[in-house]
């Protein structure tokens, strides 16, 4: 059955990941590590090899179900994971070789700006795997850097970054992928290069993001009382109780004496009867003592 009213919005579906936890601060965060990849392309190759790479967009989403090849990163107890799409590789890796783009030696005669061109039927090499390898590595540092950063409790060693395995990694729960464009204006490339990130990872990254509680309120919460404390009762005492007829309380004059013997006392909340105690004489005052459970 479909709905064929105009007009009618469709319901927004909530990812359970999500719920409880502070995401809406993840795109801060996003920027940090895009500033972060900026000066590394900066400093690391466009100063280097006279390129133009830079960043267009930048997305932190969970990570949808995927089956493309990742390469893994172990950090600790945790992985990052790395993809580049190869159009963006070949061309980084031409800069860094000193090699030619294809089809693209007529346009630069030209003083055109040459067009984008399909560079991924070429056979990929031990090079561009090696390449490929360096590059996951020193951007996954970049990341877990800056989750280390974002961390009030800093650590004082960083976490080691080192090359786990390459293959067809499934997407876990918790998982979330970093989508960064790029693009390179000389030869007219433009891809993505994405970084997934392992659920240890962004629980430590959720956990410092997470808004920190105030610490007066944290200390008074501590030195007030526990609640059994600062719970109070009133408790009633019936030290005796006997009974007489009515003819007998009608026919009591002054002076009449009623013969009573004091045992256990009751003890009372309201009207529920909770403790049996003992009734015992202190310095003239009566005092409670002995208290036991009503079975």
């Amino acid at each position: 059955m479909t709905n064929k009213q105009p007009n009618v919005r469709a319901h927004t579906v909530i990812d359970p990941r999500t719920m409880g936890r502070p995401v809406h601060l993840l795109g801060g965060f996003a920027n940090q590590v895009r500033d972060d990849i900026a000066d590394f392309l900066r400093s690391r190759i466009n100063r280097r090899y006279k390129a133009n790479f830079q960043i267009d967009a930048i997305s932190f989403v969970a990570a949808p179900a995927d089956s493309q090849r990742w390469l893994s990163y172990t950090a600790n107890d945790g992985r990052i994971h790395f993809s580049i799409e190869r159009p963006l590789l070949l061309c980084l890796l031409r800069y860094r070789y000193g090699s030619v783009m294809p089809e693209t030696s007529a346009s630069v005669e030209n003083s055109a700006p040459p067009p984008a061109t399909p560079i991924t039927d070429e056979p990929e090499t031990a090079t561009e795997e090696r390449l490929g390898t360096m590059l996951g590595q020193q951007l996954s540092e970049l990341a877990v850097r800056r989750i280390e950063a974002t961390q009030r409790g800093r650590a004082k060693t960083p976490a080691e970054v080192s090359f786990a395995d390459a293959g067809l990694q499934g997407t876990s729960d918790g998982e979330w992928l970093l989508c960064i464009t790029l693009s390179e204006s000389r030869y007219n490339v433009s891809g993505h290069l994405m970084l997934k990130i392992s659920a240890a990872w962004m629980n430590r990254l959720l956990q410092a993001l997470a808004p920190s509680r105030d610490r007066s309120r944290q200390k008074q919460m501590t030195a007030t009382k526990p609640f059994p404390a600062r719970l109070q009762l009133t408790l009633r005492a019936r030290m005796l109780e006997k009974e007489v007829s009515l003819g007998t309380l009608l026919d009591l004059r002054l002076g009449d004496v009623l013969p009573i013997s004091v045992g256990d006392a009751d003890i009372l909340i309201g009207d529920s009867r909770l403790f049996t105690a003992s009734v015992a004489e202190h310095h003239g005052k009566l005092c409670l003592t002995s208290l036991a459970d009503v079975d």
